[in-house]
């Protein structure tokens, strides 16, 4: 079953770091991303990468405008949220059935209260592992790149514990 996964902008810079957004998008999920997200210049995507991304199935995904009073009444009631986790939580809850690919605590929390469903970056590292979309010796890498970046703020006991279960 195809499901939505709309992805927010920490998510994109951690894969994009290890070379596993086009991998991830060989998943049977459809990806979507926010147009703000895609505008993001921390992202540190070239046009011809978007394109890639987009012939490989990633969706960019415009806000409807009557949702963007969504995005922007949820901020007034979460200021610590930036702009873009609004655009992305509502941008789910406007696929029904989607999850929301996000690495950041606060947004995960106010999606999961919202009634969405929530993963990590480390998600779709299982998810390749389970459906044999990559090799174990590529997960362990990008584990262990992730693992030794001073940038990227994965929980460290669960890198540490999928390492563990990759090794045996």
């Amino acid at each position: 079953m195809t499901s939505v996964i709309v992805n927010d902008a920490s998510c994109l810079i951690d894969l994009h770091k290890v070379r596993l957004l086009p991998v991830m998008l060989r998943l049977p999920h459809r990806f979507v991303v926010p147009l703000p997200i895609r505008r993001t210049e921390a992202l540190d995507l070239a046009d011809r990468d978007w394109r890639q991304m987009a012939d490989l199935g990633l969706v960019t995904f415009d806000l409807p405008s009557e949702r963007v009073a969504d995005a922007l009444r949820l901020r007034s009631l979460h200021p610590k949220l930036s702009a873009n986790d609004c655009f992305c939580l509502v941008s789910a809850q406007c696929h029904e059935g989607a999850m929301l690919l996000t690495g950041d605590q606060l947004l995960r929390q106010v999606a999961t209260q919202a009634g969405v469903r929530v993963h990590g970056v480390l998600w779709v590292v299982d998810e390749l592992h389970r459906r044999g979309a990559c090799s174990e010796n590529r997960l362990i890498s990008v584990l262990e790149r992730w693992r030794d970046d001073r940038t990227v703020f994965l929980p460290r006991q669960e890198i540490n514990r999928r390492l563990r279960q990759l090794r045996r």
